[in-house]
């Protein structure tokens, strides 16, 4: 039931956003998207133990190796797969923000521990990519959208709008967290982030309804080329990356999914603090969610039986 939530939320919001836009464009004009980002990172941090940090030699190798490639390499892959494929500025911006955000939240760490890998690995090496990526995210997209001729960022503006919307509700969870009596893995907190995603999706979709009118089927076709490439291009050079640290197997399948999964609500966030048309963006990142949970559900099996033998 929860793996099922997310998907098929965002399914519906696009077919609310499509068939009936103007409730999802009211809430918009209300301003309640950051709210919804604040509220993901908030109980995010709430839901995060940090007493739980591993505090091996390779692990602390594999961190610094992963966050390299993941914060500071998959941009600059981002913008050469647009840049190849000569995509449209839209799509181009929801390609490039996506390749430049951190690790997902959550599915990585349900797929580690499905495939037999250390989900504890997973876990710690998400939350502290995703608090670095605050300050890495800013500067690598202003970098790389200026390397594009496309949209120009202002790094410090952004900088400041993830502190707020990402960092600061974070770190207020993490305090809440100590001071509260509530259970961390309640239904209620368990699904209260995927449905601020999916309300944040709906708003978005929503307020861009004529665009979506005319998306042509080869637009979604070379989203869909992107999204394999820059997915199977970070998982190749986990891999490797695992195999020059000699990591054991388990470690090995904690890098695939964390270092190839890029995860939605930051993605938003970005987008969000950005003063500008978003909406053909904001689908980009959700087709490349659906086609990164897609790929790795179908490749959990079989890396779970490798596991075992």
């Amino acid at each position: 039931m929860k793996s099922l939530f997310l998907p098929v939320g965002l399914l519906l919001c696009f077919i609310l956003a499509w068939s009936f836009p103007e409730p999802g464009t009211a809430a918009k004009e209300l301003g309640l998207i950051p709210w919804m980002v604040v509220v993901i990172f908030l109980v995010n941090g709430y839901q995060t133990n940090l007493s739980e940090l591993p505090k091996s030699r390779s692990f602390l190798y594999a961190l610094i190796g992963g966050g390299f490639l993941s914060l500071i390499i998959s941009p600059l892959i981002g913008l050469g797969v647009a840049q190849a494929m000569a995509l449209p500025a839209g799509i181009a911006l929801g390609i490039i923000v996506t390749a430049t955000v951190s690790p997902t939240l959550s599915t990585c760490i349900v797929m580690t521990q499905l495939s037999g890998g250390y989900p504890l690995w997973s876990l710690m090496m998400t939350v502290i990519l995703n608090i670095a990526g605050v300050f890495t995210i800013p500067f690598m997209l202003g970098y790389v959208m200026e390397g594009s001729g496309e949209i120009r960022i202002e790094p410090l503006s952004l900088l400041l709008t993830l502190i707020l919307l990402v960092l600061l509700p974070f770190l207020l969870g993490i305090v809440a967290r100590s001071l509260s009596s509530l259970d961390p893995r309640s239904v209620l907190l368990q699904y209260l982030p995927s449905s601020c995603i999916i309300l944040t999706v709906w708003m978005a979709l929503s307020d861009s309804n004529e665009l979506f009118q005319t998306l042509q089927a080869l637009t979604l076709v070379q989203i869909a080329i992107a999204t394999l490439i820059i997915h199977f291009g970070l998982m190749a050079l986990s891999y490797l990356l695992s195999q020059i640290l000699k990591l054991e197997p388990q470690a090995r399948i904690a890098m695939l999914f964390t270092l190839s999964q890029k995860t939605l609500p930051v993605s938003i966030s970005v987008l969000a603090a950005l003063d500008m048309p978003i909406g053909e963006a904001v689908l980009t990142c959700v087709l490349f969610h659906f086609l990164m949970l897609l790929t790795d559900s179908l490749l959990t099996p079989r890396l779970a039986i490798k596991s075992a033998k």
